[in-house]
C-alpha cells in the first residue's frame, strides 16, 4: 500500500509542482490531522522526517554528478522545498492549538479538559510524554514565557 501511495510522486507526466501541491494536500495534511494534539516522542519525530525526506526524494529524483547517479541529500531536499518540515509544522500547531485553548470561554468542555488536574500518582517506570508538558517544551525552547496570559 505504501509503495502505491509513492507512485503518484515519481510520475514523469507530472510537474514537480503538482507533486508538492499534491504532497501538501494530501499526504502532509493526511499525517499532520489531529497531531496538534498528540504528544510526540523523539522516535516518532525522526520516523516522520525520514517517511517526508522519501517523498521529497521521489519527487525530485536523484542527480547526476559525472555520470554518477546519486541520492540527493538532506540540505539539497530543503533548499528545493523552500518549506518547514512536517515535525516543525506539527509543533508549530500545537503551540497554536494550546494558545487557542487558552483564550477558549470557561464554560467551553475543551477548556475544562485542560484545566482540570487527574488524581493519583503515575505508574512506576518510563512515564508517556503528556501533551501539555510536550508543548510547554517547545515553548520553552523558543523561549516564549507567560504564554498563559
Amino acid at each position: 500500500m505504501f509503495y502505491y501511495s509513492l507512485k503518484i510522486f515519481v510520475s514523469r507526466a507530472t510537474s514537480k509542482a503538482v507533486k508538492i501541491k499534491r504532497y501538501k494536500m494530501m499526504a502532509k495534511s493526511f499525517v499532520v490531522c489531529g497531531s496538534e494534539i498528540l504528544a510526540m516522542a523523539e522516535m516518532d519525530m525522526i520516523r516522520l522526517g525520514a517517511w517526508e525526506r522519501t517523498i521529497l526524494r521521489r519527487i525530485h529524483g536523484p542527480v547526476v554528478e559525472q555520470g554518477i547517479w546519486e541520492k540527493r541529500s538532506n540540505q539539497e531536499l530543503w533548499e528545493l522545498y523552500k518549506d518547514r518540515d512536517i515535525v516543525t509544522y506539527i509543533k508549530k500547531k500545537g503551540v497554536e492549538w494550546i494558545g487557542y485553548v487558552v483564550r477558549m470561554d470557561h464554560g467551553r468542555t475543551v477548556k475544562k479538559v485542560f484545566q482540570s488536574k487527574t488524581e493519583g500518582r503515575r505508574r512506576r517506570g518510563i512515564h508517556r510524554l503528556r501533551w501539555l508538558e510536550d508543548v510547554e517544551k517547545d515553548l520553552r525552547e523558543k523561549k516564549v514565557k507567560r504564554w498563559q496570559e
